[in-house]
């Protein structure tokens, strides 16, 4: 598995690559959504498609039987200057995914400076999304009892709101980003 994943996290550099008009170095991806350090390969790009933006990272962590190498839940969003982390759903349809729609875990982050953000995320183990802390923790788990080593992707796309675009067209960009993201990932685990 972990050839699999570190192959498809790889490749996504290029499908999301083509998904967007083209990348934005005004802002980087980490300094959007914080790195983990126990991420053991991650990809982070900045997005922008009309006038569009959104900041996508995708991190692999490898043998999370060992606790210390487990995803942080407390580096999911940014959390320096941030003076309200607002949650919210997020619900879409991801190709190939066992239920055709998802409720994706989401939350507005309100910033001292009066920016706010809308980060949208998701835990995925093989194929299967958990669009929760809690599933996603029950079935590491599960994975850990079963088969002893589990590996999985944490994928994480921001956008800001209140940039004068209507909502449906601040979340569009996320909206279009997840399931090509997601199909990217499906197509590499099914490939192997």
């Amino acid at each position: 598995m972990r050839t699999g994943w570190r192959l498809g996290v790889i490749l996504l550099l290029f499908a999301a690559s083509a998904m967007v008009v083209h990348r934005v170095p005004a802002v980087k991806a980490e300094e959007i959504l914080p790195v983990d350090p126990h991420e053991k390969l991650s990809v982070r790009r900045t997005y922008r498609k009309g006038g569009q933006l959104a900041w996508v990272s995708v991190a692999l962590f490898v043998g999370q039987d060992v606790e210390s190498r487990r995803a942080s839940v407390n580096k999911i969003y940014p959390q320096h200057g941030v003076s309200l982390v607002e949650p919210v759903s997020f619900g879409l349809s991801l190709p190939g995914s066992p239920a055709t729609s998802v409720t994706l875990p989401a939350v507005i982050i309100h910033h001292q400076d009066s920016h706010r953000l809308l980060v949208a995320y998701w835990h995925q183990i093989g194929n299967r999304i958990y669009g929760g802390e809690y599933r996603f923790r029950l079935a590491l788990m599960r994975e850990l009892i079963l088969t002893r080593s589990v590996d999985s992707i944490l994928v994480r796309i921001a956008t800001p709101l209140g940039t004068g675009l209507s909502d449906a067209n601040e979340r569009a960009i996320v909206e279009s980003l997840a399931p090509s993201i997601y199909a990217a990932l499906h197509r590499e685990q099914v490939e192997r």
